[in-house]
């Protein structure tokens, strides 16, 4: 079975890679941990993935959890039927742990009963790919159980006594609101969502005005008026020479 599902494994990584290249922007530092009992397996799941994900993985079975805890990987992909400890032994020690229960875990495994599978869900499984499977299927459902895990956008951004209502693009110094224009709102929370830290002009022309031709005075000009508008803000906008600006909050 394994020489059957390595060789369809092959044949449809070469008939998605010339097709649909892996690499993405969004997901490439998420990290994988592959547990299946045969190496073959997971060195192909692996090269498979490496384009986009970081990828680890373990042939034996009874190191599985140890390589999880010492990985804190975004995603598992787990073998069913392994000697030593089975995939759902494993899977039942991942969710009994504080520190990895929320992390998604697919099993990825041949010849599996109904009972099995159900098992599986039972132990606390996302999801059950069955082999021999499409290259494209498994890299659908990995993104898939990713973004389920991704955190809700922020809708508030919060400095000192300033809070920033990103949804109704308001804000509030000691509960008063400040009227701001478009540019200004959006230059403060560039400022604010980099609290202490420096903020470029460069790069509040490239998110703001995008491709408007427009100078670093413009910023300046928006810094300054600014400035006046939040003057009851614990805090100041300070000036970083020949860079751009830093938020500084008095916590």
């Amino acid at each position: 079975m394994h020489f059957t599902f390595v060789g369809l494994m092959l044949l449809n990584m070469n008939m998605f890679t010339t097709s649909t290249p892996l690499r993405g922007t969004d997901l490439a530092a998420k990290k994988i941990v592959i547990v299946d009992d045969y190496e073959e397996s997971c060195k192909l799941l692996a090269e498979i993935l490496s384009s986009t994900y970081e990828c680890s993985y373990t042939s034996d079975s009874t190191s599985a959890f140890r390589l999880i805890n010492e990985k804190r990987p975004d995603l598992i992909l787990l073998d069913y039927k392994m000697p030593g400890v089975m995939g759902v032994d494993v899977c039942r020690m991942v969710r009994e742990s504080d520190s990895t229960k929320n992390t998604p875990i697919i099993f990825v495994s041949g010849a599996a009963t109904i009972d099995e599978r159900i098992k599986a869900f039972e132990t606390g499984a996302d999801d059950f790919i069955s082999k021999p499977f499409h290259v494209k299927e498994l890299i659908l459902r990995i993104k898939a159980r990713l973004s389920e895990k991704e955190p809700e956008a922020a809708s508030e951004l919060n400095a000192a006594n300033m809070k920033m209502n990103l949804l109704s693009r308001q804000v509030f110094v000691d509960g008063e609101e400040v009227n701001l224009t478009p540019k200004q709102f959006d230059i403060l929370k560039l400022l604010v969502a980099g609290k202490n830290n420096l903020v470029t002009r460069e790069k509040c022309l490239s998110e703001i005005w995008g491709d408007t031709e427009v100078t670093s005075r413009n910023v300046d000009s928006q810094i300054n008026y600014l400035k006046r508008k939040i003057h009851k803000f614990n805090g100041r906008i300070v000036a970083v020479p020949s860079l751009g600006y830093r938020l500084e909050a008095q916590e």
